[in-house]
Order: structure tokens, then sequence, then C-alpha cells
């Protein structure tokens, strides 16, 4: 049985844990060649050697992709290891500082300032440079991951990360329609609650409470597992999402539904 990314080169950002990590397994699953990345170099290395282990091709480069020449760096080292760039999921992004909380008053721009730094900064790098590659060898997909509250008012989210991942599901929108007629599809998804790391910053009673009280606004009454947000990436980038473009999926459980 062959696989629907079997001849595919896919670049996966923040690759170590997480949706991203979660999504570098099901690109690999698929038969694609995956390309890794994160800052953290451990966790990276280890989930790459996880996806070799398993029998697929993959490797890691460490790269910060709120910097440009890190990810220029990247989308190179993923062609010279690989021999081209297919598909991407541009998954970094995080509040940062003070961000979260939904009191303006009380925040820094400090906060503001790496939120939107490591959130849409890096996707605008990224597509960029993934773009930039695509056009130039017959197209590709590509998914970002915006977040359910770029679309509605998540109070525990904060004006920060909420703003940054609003400009996700714009800027997934521009980059669809101004190349869809160069072979290059452009879509986003918008998790709801998927406890990941970010969740756990104040540890894990904490976690636990807020997740609980989140997954109540849910329709489906439970936390999302990171493979299912995988598995709407994997479809987004698939063929059988051939005329899918511009497109903002959530993942939410049935949240914005309500």
């Amino acid at each position: 049985m062959t696989g629907r990314f079997d001849g595919k080169v896919a670049l996966v950002t923040a690759a170590a844990a997480g949706i991203g990590a979660a999504t570098a397994r099901a690109f690999a699953e698929g038969g694609a060649r995956v390309m890794l990345s994160d800052v953290d170099v451990d966790g990276g290395e280890a989930m790459a050697e996880e996806l070799r282990k398993g029998g697929a091709t993959a490797a890691f480069v460490q790269a910060d992709v709120t910097r440009e020449e890190d990810v220029v760096r990247l989308v190179a080292k993923t062609v010279e290891t690989f021999g081209d760039l297919h598909l991407a999921a541009n998954v970094v992004g995080d509040s940062r500082g003070d961000a979260n909380g939904p009191e303006m008053h009380l925040k820094s721009v400090e906060g503001w300032d790496a939120t939107f730094s490591i959130t849409i900064r890096s996707a605008f790098i990224c597509l960029k440079h993934e773009i930039a590659h695509m056009i130039e060898h017959g197209g590709g997909a590509i998914a970002n991951v915006s977040s359910l509250a770029g679309m509605l008012y998540v109070p525990e989210s904060g004006p920060a990360y909420s703003s940054a991942k609003a400009g996700i599901i714009q800027l997934t929108k521009f980059a669809a329609v101004t190349y869809a007629d160069r072979g290059i599809r452009v879509n986003c998804i918008a998790p709801g609650v998927t406890p990941t790391r970010a969740y756990y910053k104040r540890g894990p009673e904490a976690a636990a409470a807020q997740i609980s009280r989140m997954v109540e606004r849910q329709a489906i009454k439970r936390a999302i597992e990171t493979s299912e947000q995988a598995a709407a990436i994997a479809w987004l980038c698939s063929d059988d999402a051939g005329m899918v473009t511009g497109h903002n999926m959530p993942v939410d459980g049935g949240w914005a539904a309500k």
C-alpha cells in the first residue's frame, strides 16, 4: 500500500513536541520525508530518531524561526537533504511574558511584542521562504496553526496571543489567494483545548483546572489530542484537499459552533 505523501518532502516547525511532533508523525506515516525544526535540540533530535526507528526518513535542524537567517538556512538544508520541499506545517506560536489573561491595561508592550514575534512574525518568515521555493518548483501545500482564540473571545489566551492568532488566519487567506495560480495551497487550523507544554507553564494543577474549565465550553467535552490536530493538518496538505485553500478549520470539539 502506498502512502498519500509518498515522494513528498515535508517541513515541520515546533516539531520537538505537541502538535508539531504529532504532525511530523502524520507526514512520516503517510510516506513523506520529514525535516523537523525546533529551538529544542534534544527534543527535536529525539523526535527525528523516533521517526527513523519507525522506518521513516527524517532529519532535524535547529532553528529559531523568528530569525529570517535561520529560516533561510532551514529551507536550504531541507532541499539539500531531501532534494525538494512540497509540504510545510508552520506550527510555532506561543504567548510570552505577561500575555495571558484579558486585562490589557496590565500588559506590557514587551510581552505583546514577544508574543507577536514568536507567533505571527515566525509564520510570515516561514511562508515567505517556503513559498519562494515552491513557486520555482511546481507548487506545494502549507498549513499554518491559528487558534480558536483567533476567532472567538477566549479570555485565558489574552489580547496579544488572540490578536496574533487572528492574524494567522488573515495571513493564510492572503497567501492562499495570492499564490493559488502558482499551484500553492495555504490553509490553517484553529485548535480548541489541546493540552501541550504551553498549558503547563504555571504547573500541572493550574493546567488541569484550566483545561477542565475550558473543555466545558466545547460541545464534545473532552480535551483534543495533538494527533487529532495533526490529522487535520495532514488532510489539508493532502491531495484529498486539492480544492481547499484559504480555509481556517476549527478543530475545537464544536466550541465555535455554540
